[in-house]
């Protein structure tokens, strides 16, 4: 496989360091400089205003808030953190094999500070492990801090600016040429529309031939200048209507483009050689899938660009498909083995969304119906399961989740298709209908360039404006129907006392009352009301106070070790500081019904489908229960064993009970 237009092979050779040299060497930096080594956590977030884990803060995001104290001495760690950015506020799905450096699926190498150290340290270390322990040229080294705009929250990051200067001067070069000022746009970092955020000072490689571009095409999307590091010093807290408070304690969060680095520093030979293209996918990470796919599909990867999205050469055709694809199989390999399964909504969807594309571009690749994703998923799993070994141990449950997956997608595309054909047949004019591409593209997941790539062969055109404008109908209904919460930081840590599961009913300190984002919130230190939690609605009822006065409880909010009563009206006069509190009974014992009847359904899929199956999200509801695991298509005979079982255990109408026991001891338990 040859790489671009160079008479370079993409084949095995020897570079200082290969990619798994690169993360250990990241890791083991940090680790000299006391950093905790923490593991990647789940690609399925635990924050609930993400489709996917998209950064390697969110593992962390309890520390920043202050809801948890970190368990690191000193209050430092490090990891690489697998990530997906495919939706929502961080999306660079449809960037994916028209560049040379976006991915759906990437690794973050990351160092944290929580409430210890700050910039001077964070950009001191970030200069000493890039230009002089990795020997990254540093004239070819540019770097940003935040200079806000008006309106813009947060003041000049004079500090960053200075360190940095120092820096560049001690080598002497520029500082005035060397950092660069950026918007909020660029350097302001926020996880999403509300939580931890804070400006960030980025460091971007200039990849010229002559690497003197003097920072001109820093921030412009240029192949020939990419960013590598991104520092954020975490400050702030976005809250809900657009304001940002200051955080209890000041933190670090970088985050570190693996694939980039390991790219730039194989392509160009350990800084060498700046005369060919550096690409991400020309590094061994995705050499050993690129190897497999070329012998797949017979046809040969060369690494052109297009410069376009329309009008592509036959072989630009064949290489953004590889690239698409090589992407794609690691994103769903990774998804998988998380127990993000390809579905019908949300995340679940985007990764049906994200297969269906990669299925398409086999498609342009001639690899048929026969099924070709789960053939690559052996060369992710040996590349990657030593630095993540659940892809390993989920290698069976990956092939064949993408082998049904693609046999259900193969008929859905023959028929789509068929419904192409029909369109360019019936269509007298010369532009294709813009109803029939989003309906491609809603109804059977046509990626809306692929129709226009199709079209196109058919000498018609398409308006992508008007099929734009018919996606931004159907994002603003999902937005309107989205549930969206609140990451809020907790000012004072005012424990409370659940005494819900002896009591329906309990005296109560009312500590606090909050309003945050139009809701009157009240803090009690003592709370029959059970907290929404765990997939598990929270109780109802009603706070109590004077003479026969009450304030209905529409709900109990819990935020770090404190419940927050939801109120569903005002306090008549004096706030009083000692109130009676009272549950619903009616609806806590519906709750309870669902959650015993979760508890039978994991039970019944442990004996019908598998032991492997494990709980990916629930909901335990008054009215219903949902109920999300990992597992291959539940066929509608082991559907019908596992009503029949969960029926006959309520019939035997065995007793109820709880017992409370440490999280890890329970994970341990048979």
């Amino acid at each position: 496989l040859s790489r671009g237009n160079s008479s370079r092979i993409f084949a095995p050779h020897t570079v200082a360091m290969n990619a798994s040299d690169i993360r250990q060497s990241f890791l083991d930096f940090f680790q000299g400089k006391e950093h905790t080594v923490v593991p990647s956590s789940s690609l399925l977030p635990s924050s609930p205003n993400l489709l996917f884990t998209n950064a390697g803060m969110n593992q962390f995001v309890p520390y920043f808030l202050g809801e948890q104290s970190p368990p690191y001495s000193p209050a430092r760690a490090t990891d690489t953190q697998k990530c997906i950015r495919a939706g929502g506020k961080h999306n660079d799905l449809d960037e994916v094999g028209f560049d040379t450096y976006h991915h759906t699926f990437f690794e973050m190498l990351g160092n944290w500070s929580f409430g210890d150290y700050f910039k001077r340290e964070a950009i001191s270390w970030a200069w000493e492990l890039v230009a002089e322990k990795w020997r990254f040229p540093a004239s070819r080294l540019y770097v940003t801090v935040y200079r806000p705009g008006e309106g813009d929250p947060a003041s000049f990051d004079q500090e960053s600016h200075d360190v940095w200067a120092t820096l560049f001067e001690r080598v002497g070069l520029d500082p005035k040429i060397h950092v660069v000022g950026g918007t909020r746009k660029d350097n302001f970092w926020m996880m999403g529309d509300t939580g931890p955020c804070g400006p960030c000072s980025e460091i971007h490689f200039d990849l010229t031939p002559e690497g003197d571009t003097g920072g001109r095409l820093v921030n412009l999307g240029s192949p020939l200048c990419i960013e590598i590091w991104n520092l954020v010093f975490i400050q702030f807290n976005a809250n809900l209507d657009g304001s940002f408070s200051p955080l209890p304690a000041r933190h670090v969060d970088t985050g570190m483009g693996f694939e980039r680095v390991a790219g730039i520093i194989e392509c160009t030979d350990q800084f060498r050689d700046f005369g060919t293209r550096v690409s991400n996918y020309d590094s061994d990470l995705f050499r050993p899938i690129f190897l497999k796919l070329a012998e797949l599909s017979q046809q040969q990867y060369l690494g052109t660009v297009p410069t376009r999205r329309s009008n592509l050469t036959s072989q630009e055709k064949v290489d953004v498909a590889f690239r698409v694809i090589g992407d794609h199989v690691r994103t769903l390999s990774f998804a998988i083995a998380d127990g993000i399964i390809p579905g019908n909504t949300d995340r679940n969807y985007v990764v049906r969304r994200i297969l269906r594309r990669a299925i398409l571009h086999g498609r342009y690749l001639g690899l048929g119906t026969d099924g070709f994703l789960s053939k690559l998923v052996n060369s992710v799993v040996n590349t990657l399961s030593p630095a993540f070994p659940e892809l390993k141990a989920q290698e069976n449950t990956i092939v064949e989740v993408l082998d049904n997956e693609e046999a259900l997608f193969n008929r859905t595309l023959d028929r789509g298709l068929r419904i192409l054909e029909d369109e360019l047949v019936n269509h007298p004019g010369k532009v294709f209908s813009p109803d029939a591409a989003f309906r491609l593209y809603d109804t059977y997941g046509f990626p809306v360039d692929l129709t226009e790539v199709l079209v196109r062969d058919q000498g018609l055109t398409l308006d992508l404006d008007a099929v734009e404008d018919r996606m931004k109908v159907q994002r603003e209904r999902s937005r309107a129907a989205q549930e969206k919460d609140v990451v809020a930081p907790i000012s004072e840590d005012v424990p409370t006392q659940f005494v819900g599961f002896d009591r329906d009913e309990a005296e109560a300190k009312l500590v606090r009352l909050v309003t945050q984002g139009g809701e009157l919130l009240a803090l009690v230190d003592t709370s029959p009301f059970y907290a929404e939690m765990g997939g598990q609605i929270s109780d109802t009822g009603e706070l109590l106070y004077g003479d026969s006065q009450r304030v209905e409880v529409t709900g109990v909010a819990k935020r770090g070790s404190s419940f927050y009563l939801k109120l569903g009206g005002t306090f008549d006069g004096e706030i009083p500081a000692d109130v009676w509190l009272r549950i619903d009974q009616a609806h806590r014992r519906k709750i309870e019904a669902n959650h015993s009847a979760t508890h039978l359904l994991h039970w019944a899929l442990h004996e019908v489908v598998g032991r492997n199956v494990s709980q990916k999200g629930s909901l335990v509801a008054a009215d219903r229960l949902r109920f999300d695991f990992n597992s291959a298509p539940v066929t509608a005979d082991q559907v019908r064993e596992i009503e029949q079982s969960v029926n006959q255990r309520i019939i035997n109408n065995d007793p109820v009970s709880w017992l409370e026991l440490p999280y890890n001891e329970v994970k341990t338990r048979p």
